[in-house]
């Protein structure tokens, strides 16, 4: 039988796995292998012909309600990491390379507690506009709204909102060119 058969079974299994655990998938959906998904989580929806890489955290923390919405076509590369206590929305084809990492939400520092103790912050939407690009290593930040076909360079922190069509890089991420 052909390696592609094969591959098929295994992402249909994939598949059946996730929406067990209550993922919604649209049609054509994937989730490679070796992906990180809570028993108990809801709130997570994929579109027509999203493909998420191995080894994804999709993430909602502390049964918080959060929402993790994933548009149609869109491509998340292997190791990321996507978490949301309030709301993450990745808007239709859009390209996330691997080992991004989109957080809407800060670990809580108290005084004299230990840091398993803290608790997290209030989280606040991330919004990804239809058609963005999301280099290699980059981190998004809570409350960060990014417009229609951005361009975000490898290795960014973008801690900013920035308007449709902005190519921005650095850490902290600055606007390169409208």
């Amino acid at each position: 039988m052909s390696m592609n058969f094969w591959k098929k079974i295994i992402a249909c299994l994939i598949s059946i796995s996730a929406r067990i655990k209550g993922v919604k998938f649209g049609k054509n959906s994937y989730i490679g292998p070796w992906y990180d998904l809570d028993p108990k989580m809801r709130g997570v929806v994929l579109g027509e012909d999203v493909m998420i890489g191995r080894r994804a955290w999709l993430d909602i923390p502390l049964k918080s309600g959060g929402k993790i919405i994933i548009g149609s076509g869109t491509q998340i590369g292997r190791n990321a990491v996507v978490s949301a206590i309030k709301k993450i929305e990745i808007g239709k084809k859009c390209l996330l390379s691997y080992n991004v990492s989109l957080i809407d939400h800060d670990h809580r520092f108290v005084r004299d507690v230990s840091p398993m103790d803290s608790g997290l912050t209030e989280g606040r939407e991330i919004i990804i506009g239809e058609n963005c690009f999301i280099g290699a290593h980059s981190f998004i930040l809570k409350g960060v709204k990014l417009g229609k076909n951005c361009v975000v360079g490898a290795g960014s922190v973008v801690r900013e909102s920035y308007p449709d069509y902005s190519v921005i890089a650095g850490n902290p991420a600055k606007l390169i060119k409208i």
